[in-house]
């Protein structure tokens, strides 16, 4: 398997396993018009650099499309889920609220998360759907939220809400939608996966040329040339 290497943020690829690291199943859920972008640096990085199983669950088998037209089939329903094995679950936000906020199964698996001792990870508008599942009743949160749906929905709490890019309190992790870095950075960290995430997220306005030029080792390029011969 690809894998991105830890030690070498401008290393692109490398194979072979990272040690001392905790491999567990993460679970996002997806609903209409979710956003890709918002959890894509979160959901590669555990992918490549923890070898992490991700399953995408949806409240039925039925093809979900994203906010931008992408058609995902989910890898599990709802109610094939069993919770205790899973180490997170990620929610990430929709340009079109509407349809989850009326997923009655979707807000019932939510509220039962109340229930349990798993990291919750919710991103742009994503913390109103943990608003309607009521479990945001005691905790801080942020997100991506219209201040008028405050007076809209009677469900969402102002009293508990920061205008900050990301909020973490207890086990529920908030953030703006464009924050989508720092969403990944916290929900590695907070999972124990790294000690550092500056080692998986290169942020630079300027590059120097050795940033540039990526070089395997002779070992690992005969892993990519393998992998390449056995696909042919």
């Amino acid at each position: 398997m690809i894998k991105r290497n830890p030690e070498v943020a401008t290393q692109p690829l490398f194979f072979g396993k990272i040690e001392d690291a905790a491999y567990e199943k993460v679970l996002c859920i997806i609903y209409p018009n979710f956003s890709l972008y918002e959890i894509t640096a979160l959901t590669s990085t555990l992918a490549l650099s923890f070898d992490s199983t991700i399953d995408y669950a949806a409240s039925d088998h039925s093809m979900v499309v994203s906010e931008d037209g992408l058609p995902c089939q989910p890898t599990k329903t709802l109610d094939q889920i069993r919770i205790e094995e899973y180490s997170c679950v990620i929610l990430p936000g929709m340009v079109n609220i509407g349809p989850a906020l009326q997923d009655e199964k979707l807000i019932s698996f939510l509220r039962d998360l109340g229930e349990q001792d798993i990291l919750i990870a919710a991103i742009s508008s994503a913390p109103l759907l943990l608003a309607k599942a009521g479990l945001l009743k005691d905790t801080k949160f942020t997100g991506g939220i219209w201040q008028n749906f405050f007076d809209y929905f009677e469900f969402l709490p102002r009293e508990n809400f920061q205008p900050k890019v990301l909020v973490q309190d207890k086990q529920i992790i908030t953030a703006i939608g464009f924050a989508h870095q720092e969403f990944a950075r916290k929900v590695i960290l907070r999972l124990g996966l790294a000690a550092d995430t500056d080692n998986y997220f290169k942020e630079e306005n300027e590059y120097a040329e050795e940033d540039l030029i990526f070089t395997l080792s002779d070992e690992e390029f005969d892993q990519v040339k393998q992998s390449i011969e056995n696909s042919l």
